[in-house]
């Protein structure tokens, strides 16, 4: 299989962009590198096109949970060895997850890691470097060609999306990569599938922790060009938003959201702040609750709250981001929609020491709660077919591939739009990481023939 690639831009097709590097005068084997919001993969494709998934977790698992860890200046934890040695400080220091989410945000400079600012290049960068050296030691090698995945969209705003993947190729560079590919992951995905010699379009659907992107592929037995991209789409919304949605409109009223207060000397009836709540709303974004300016509202909201109720709510929150809670109060909401699909109702259940949580949950109620989600999510696939003369009844297959593509929702949507003889799941984690590296080995190929 060959491509004739073009230059990829947001809202472009079947691309690539390759910054730096002489592939002429270096080592060949490259690395692939699917860095997700939930999850991390890294395989190894050597010189000769052999390709070996990499090892990441300290259980010798290949999926590496994209969750950081720093207890000290010198000390960096990532994946599950985050989880155990936070449990083991007690929570003391700095605890990050869906980091990824940052990467598009123009008023995100950075964050205070150990009494100094770490931009989001950095700290992506030191979670790439970690995968990197992991690799290193497994294949013996240094390696510093790469091929990372990207969204088909970090923002529907063209400059955050540039800004994303600007700040995505200084994280490689900072992990040690020197030969930095960028391949859409919706289209990786694509490459993973097994071609039959019939023509068939083809809808991609990757459904992971932060973004949902969409490709519409011509696939046959050929080689790929770009004509063969029909269409793609995609926006940062999926799995934290459904997360999301179950914190607002069921658990966060624990954490003091419907909270009302009144300033002394006024006869005003306040609730809690929209910009905090939509950071709670967000496992990404509670850390930001701790900055000083907000902190100080917090507590003051709390002086000010109407009844005892209000003030025993908030002293929940400030447990929640003091003792960086995000992660198991989250986990806790990941469980409820589980169970939720195969029940018509559950009880979020969350107890820790000043924080105690029983909610019924009925199913009805989610689904209602997170309609305008799952109708967002839909809007982007349909913009997909936009410029290509296409409709849904023209698609032969659709695969699923992400974590999120698991979720009944998600699922009863495409249902609903293409029929259930049509919508196929492909391997859940894996079908990018393994695209990604197909793309890889056409790179190689490419330079031996230079």
């Amino acid at each position: 299989m060959g491509l004739n690639l073009t230059s990829y831009r947001p809202l472009g097709v079947f691309s690539a962009i390759i910054y730096i590097g002489d592939f002429m005068t270096m080592n060949k084997d490259f690395y692939a590198i699917d860095f997700g919001t939930s999850n991390s993969l890294l395989s190894h494709i050597s010189e000769d096109g052999e390709v070996t998934l990499i090892p990441m977790d300290i259980d010798g698992g290949n999926i590496l949970k994209s969750i950081i860890y720093t207890p000290s200046k010198n000390e960096w934890y990532f994946g599950k060895d985050a989880i155990e040695n936070r449990e083991e400080n007690d929570g003391e220091g700095r605890f990050f997850r869906s980091v990824k989410k940052f990467l598009a945000e123009k008023n995100f400079k950075g964050t205070e890691v150990h009494g100094r600012i770490m931009s989001i290049e950095k700290l992506v960068g030191a979670f790439l470097k970690d995968m990197k050296t992991k690799a290193d030691k497994h294949t013996g090698k240094k390696i510093t060609n790469v091929v990372l995945g990207r969204p088909a969209r970090y923002s529907l705003d063209d400059s955050c999306d540039k800004l994303a993947e600007d700040r995505m190729l200084k994280a490689a560079q900072i992990a040690g990569f020197t030969n930095i590919i960028f391949c859409p992951e919706p289209l990786a995905a694509g490459l993973n599938l097994n071609r039959e010699e019939t023509e068939q379009k083809v809808l991609i659907a990757d459904f992971g922790g932060g973004t949902s992107d969409f490709t519409i592929l011509n696939v046959h037995s050929g080689d790929y060009s770009s004509k063969d991209v029909l269409g793609m789409d995609g926006l940062f919304v999926a799995g934290d938003a459904l997360d999301g949605r179950m914190m607002k409109d069921f658990i966060s009223k624990h954490f003091g959201s419907t909270i009302e207060y009144q300033i002394p000397f006024s006869t005003n009836i306040l609730k809690f702040p929209r910009k905090l709540m939509l950071s709670l709303c967000s496992p990404a974004h509670i850390s930001i609750l701790r900055e000083r300016e907000t902190w100080e509202l917090l507590k003051e909201i709390q002086n000010y709250s109407i009844n005892d109720e209000f003030k025993r709510q908030l002293d929940q929150l400030f447990v929640l981001v003091e003792e960086q809670l995000a992660y198991p109060v989250y986990s806790e909401i990941e469980n409820t929609k589980i169970a939720l699909s195969s029940g018509p109702n559950a009880t979020y259940s969350f107890q820790h020491p000043g924080v105690k949580i029983n909610e019924e949950i009925d199913e009805d109620s989610y689904r209602v709660s997170i309609e305008d989600v799952i109708a967002k999510i839909r809007l982007s696939m349909l913009n997909a077919f936009k410029g290509s003369n296409l409709k849904s009844k023209d698609i032969d297959k659709v695969y699923i591939t992400g974590g999120t593509g698991q979720s009944p929702y998600i699922q009863e949507m495409l249902l609903s739009e293409f029929g259930s003889d049509k919508v196929l799941s492909s391997e859940v984690f894996q079908s990018v990481i393994n695209g990604l590296a197909e793309f890889a080995k056409i790179k190689i190929i490419e330079s031996h023939c230079e």
